[in-house]
């Protein structure tokens, strides 16, 4: 069994159920500007714990000086989520809640809690990309619509107006290829906004995502990991 299919098995027992919402909604993609860093607090993944002893209101705090948007991990399984991270975050910084998506009931979690952008996995939603993604827009938040190839990517587009996140991570073999993913962005270029995924780790990655045209990257591990990298990012933004 595939990653992405124990995953669907997992849904079945999650019963989330959406809080009445307090915070305004605030538009996740001008936050990014001309080009945003998004940082993501992700304390575990597949491959094992990333760091778990890092509180969520420490990490949101020292990078709010130096990204411009927070993604938030709410899959409990692999990812040791939790949707009330995202309040904390939103105190901050925009907020991208990050799951995997199959339902309009999920999205009303995101919504209740606070969140200001929902990720939408293409490979995982399948048909329902574009519907859950329309969902999310009728409530006022922003869809980002994870895309690993460059076909994909472009049939998206001939639905409307999306942003897209370029995944560097394969999501059944978990490789990361930046090289892949670069591809994928100049075949989007100039068409869409769009941010690239995975594998960021350092300031000449950022650079590279600018000359490709992104509108900002997602940095997860590499921030958790060393929080002060956040710094020299933003110093690479500047260049770019």
């Amino acid at each position: 069994m595939s990653f992405l299919e124990e995953v669907r098995r997992s849904l079945r027992y999650r019963a989330e159920r959406p809080p009445p919402r307090e915070a305004p909604v605030e538009d996740f993609r001008k936050a990014l500007g001309d080009f945003g860093i998004i940082a993501e607090y992700k304390r575990a993944s597949p491959s094992g714990v990333i760091r778990a002893d890092l509180p969520p209101w420490s990490y949101f705090e020292e990078l709010s000086h130096y990204v411009d948007a927070f993604s938030v991990l709410t899959e409990p399984f692999w990812f040791m989520g939790d949707l009330r991270f995202i309040p904390i975050a939103k105190k901050f910084k925009p907020v991208l809640a990050k799951d995997f998506v199959l339902s309009r009931q999920q999205i009303d979690v995101f919504f209740g809690y606070g969140a200001d952008a929902v990720l939408i996995i293409s490979e995982f939603a399948l048909e329902r990309t574009v519907e859950l993604a329309e969902y999310v827009k009728k409530l006022g938040m922003t869809p980002l619509i994870e895309v690993g190839d460059a076909k994909t990517a472009l049939e998206v587009l001939e639905y409307g107006d999306f942003l897209l996140g370029i995944n560097s991570r394969d999501l059944n073999t978990l490789e990361v290829s930046i090289e892949r993913a670069l591809g994928v962005a100049e075949a989007v270029a100039g068409r869409a906004d769009f941010i690239m995924e995975s594998g960021i780790n350092k300031p000449d990655h950022v650079e590279m995502a600018c000359r490709k045209g992104a509108r900002g990257v997602l940095v997860g591990t590499a921030l958790m990991r060393e929080p002060g990298l956040a710094k020299a990012l933003r110093e690479a933004v500047k260049k770019c």
